[in-house]
């Protein structure tokens, strides 16, 4: 147990190193770095596609820098330029303050916090514009676990179903969701990548034991045509009836050009 711990905490530091190296000119841009997490290492993907520039992560107080995407808006401080954060839970005991809020991530997170952003939105639904990839498919359906259950769940998945690990490269996960006729997620931006790609995909609801359970999804749904509710089916269930579930896109109701512009013209100000 403690090697496991030890392990761990190592890529982390070695993950936040990585990140952290000085660069010229490189944007300064704050996300979460812990256990690999393909939700939380789109943000240099996605900020060096959208700012044309490198990243670098800068986290802290009393440093100037974007908050990105994930539950990390109880990070902020009046040092940050919100750009897509949202909260894990609406009970957290916090102050908010902030430099400026591009945006934030949804509803929710606005009506929780008390910030008044310009733009709601998930900016990972910028990257079918950023990132085109081929769509050709080569399976008729793909499983994204959360996170924390990668190993637990692996074994009940169909034997023709792409199980897309998290952890991974996540350049590799995004052409594994577009390589997939249809998705089963219970990583939130399993959900959000396949809806900005135009996979059909169905919600599987997140284990009770996560913080917040359902509050974030929820906040994402908030910006979309067409919001999901959970589907509550066990692992074990789902080579029997996963291929019933309700698969479908979910598109972004508000003015897109708008919000890429807005993040364009932050970034020329860092």
């Amino acid at each position: 147990m403690w090697y496991r711990m030890l392990q761990r905490k190592a890529i982390k530091l070695l993950r936040q190193l990585r990140w952290s190296l000085p660069s010229p000119k490189a944007a300064p841009v704050h996300w979460h770095v812990g256990r690999p997490n393909f939700g939380d290492d789109l943000n240099p993907v996605l900020f060096q596609y959208l700012l044309g520039r490198k990243v670098k992560l800068t986290r802290g107080t009393k440093r100037h820098r974007i908050l990105g995407m994930g539950s990390i808006l109880h990070k902020v401080d009046e040092h940050c330029d919100v750009v897509g954060s949202g909260l894990l839970d609406p009970a957290i005991d916090w102050s908010p303050s902030a430099k400026t809020v591009v945006s934030l991530r949804g509803e929710l997170s606005a009506e929780a916090s008390g910030l008044q952003p310009d733009h709601l939105g998930d900016p990972a639904i910028f990257l079918p514009h950023l990132y085109p990839l081929s769509k050709e498919k080569t399976h008729r359906y793909g499983f994204i676990p959360h996170h924390s259950e990668v190993k637990k769940v692996k074994r009940y998945i169909p034997k023709d179903w792409l199980f897309i690990d998290p952890s991974g490269n996540p350049l590799s996960v995004l052409q594994a969701i577009v390589a997939c006729e249809n998705i089963v997620s219970r990583s939130l931006h399993g959900l959000i990548c396949a809806d900005a790609y135009g996979v059909p995909n169905a919600w599987l609801h997140p284990l009770e034991s996560m913080r917040g359970v359902c509050f974030k999804y929820h906040d994402y749904y908030s910006t979309m045509t067409e919001p999901k509710q959970p589907a509550r089916i066990g692992d074990r269930e789902l080579k029997r009836e996963g291929e019933s579930l309700d698969f479908f896109t979910s598109s972004y109701r508000y003015d897109l050009e708008s919000y890429i512009n807005a993040i364009r013209h932050l970034g020329q100000k860092l």
